[in-house]
């Protein structure tokens, strides 16, 4: 666990208090929604789209100040603008329904405040079999705090309210900033922010092209399957505290998956591991979907706990060694994480207005075989990162 640097475990610090805090507006909020709302996913699906589309956007505009600098300043200023989120919650309660778009706005704007920087130092100080390690330690420590925060969370909404424990979280968002300010910046680039350069080199370079088309199906895929997740969660258990318990067990599966991967798995492991879980995940979502009740579903969340989190460390450790090639990371690491965020979030709307599609035919049998769908192609996820992460293999990296 030493191997990592001292800014290796800033960086996951910072990273677990912001969770805290994600974890929060994600999970919660999307419950809170769903109870001003009468379980109507349309409303939600909508502030998920402004989210991503402002994500996305903001991204592009903050490209050229990262990459020149400032990339500390604008990780701090996130945490703020956080505070601002929770602060328009506390203001409006039950009227945040009314102005969700605007609550996307100030989320998607903090979203690439704080992941932008955050990517392209995680990018500049975890390389090689450590990318596996820092992926795995962070994950488990973030889903160490989520066996704990949902029921803590899930207690006090069930006790007092949602504003009440907002206004507990919103301090958190300000305690975010200070070890920000024990993390060494590295050299800025010289160079211009070139988006239009690293276009052309993404179209030249198959693992640059494959690894984003990777990231377009996770956004299409992954946050989508979380929302879906909490709906059903919500809809078989009925009470804040029991959708606070049942997230804290998942975890636990969770925490023990990051931990061992980080810890024991290397690089060259990835195709059969990867292997084993693409068909663990389908088994699961299709034990789920053919015979629903709440054994069944349980079952399909540990797997889903276990084995997706595994692709999911896959394919962002292939993200970062993919900004770590020699023809990258010398000039276009910044694009290329940019580049990253613009199929990410093309890929979350549209899964979010596909859940709007569904919704609105109110059709539970069609949701299922939605989630069935979307489990497969986690599966072909797993089987690309196993050819991409061979190709990586093949290739040396830098820093």
């Amino acid at each position: 666990m030493l191997d990592l640097s001292k800014n290796a475990w800033l960086l996951i610090l910072i990273h677990s208090l912001h969770w805290i805090i994600e974890l929060f507006l994600n999970t919660f909020l999307v419950a809170y929604f769903l109870n001003l709302t009468n379980n109507n996913i349309v409303p939600v699906s909508l502030f998920y789209i402004v989210t991503y589309f402002t994500l996305t956007s903001t991204a592009v505009i903050l490209g050229q100040h990262i990459k020149c600098g400032n990339k500390l300043l604008f990780y701090r200023f996130s945490f703020l603008v956080n505070s601002l989120s929770l602060l328009i919650i506390i203001y409006l309660k039950e009227d945040i329904v009314k102005y969700i778009w605007l609550l996307g706005l100030v989320i998607g704007a903090e979203k690439a405040l704080f992941y932008m920087p955050q990517n392209l130092m995680t990018s500049q100080e975890a390389k090689g079999n450590l990318l596996i390690k820092f992926n795995g330690y962070r994950n488990a420590i973030n889903n160490l705090l989520k066996i704990l925060m949902p029921v803590a969370f899930g207690w006090f909404i069930s006790l007092d309210s949602y504003i009440s424990t907002a206004s507990f979280v919103l301090l958190l968002a300000f305690a975010g900033i200070i070890p920000s300010y024990f993390l060494k910046e590295a050299k800025p680039y010289k160079k211009d922010f070139n988006f239009k350069s690293m276009l052309i080199l993404a179209m030249r370079k198959n693992k640059i092209k494959l690894s984003l088309w990777i990231e377009m199906m996770k956004g299409f895929i992954f946050d989508v399957l979380d929302v879906l997740i909490v709906l059903y969660v919500i809809y078989m258990f009925k009470t804040n505290l029991n959708l606070g318990i049942f997230t804290s067990v998942f975890a636990i599966c969770t925490v023990a998956t990051n931990f061992i991967f980080g810890r024991f798995c290397k690089y060259e492991y990835f195709a059969k591991v990867l292997s084993v879980c693409a068909l663990l995940t389908v088994a699961a979502a299709a034990y789920f979907v053919f015979d629903t009740d709440k054994l069944s579903f349980i079952t399909y969340n540990l797997i889903f706990a276990c084995a997706t989190q595994v692709i999911r460390i896959a394919v962002d450790v292939n993200s970062y060694k993919v900004s770590q090639l020699k023809s990258v990371a010398v000039l276009y690491r910044t694009e290329y994480l940019t580049l990253r965020e613009c199929f990410l979030n093309t890929g979350r709307i549209s899964g979010f207005v596909f859940v709007i599609v569904f919704a609105l035919a109110q059709n539970q049998e069609i949701l299922k075989s939605l989630i069935l769908l979307l489990n497969i192609a986690v599966a072909l996820i797993g089987c690309l990162s196993i050819k991409l992460s061979q190709k990586l293999n093949t290739e040396d990296s830098r820093c």
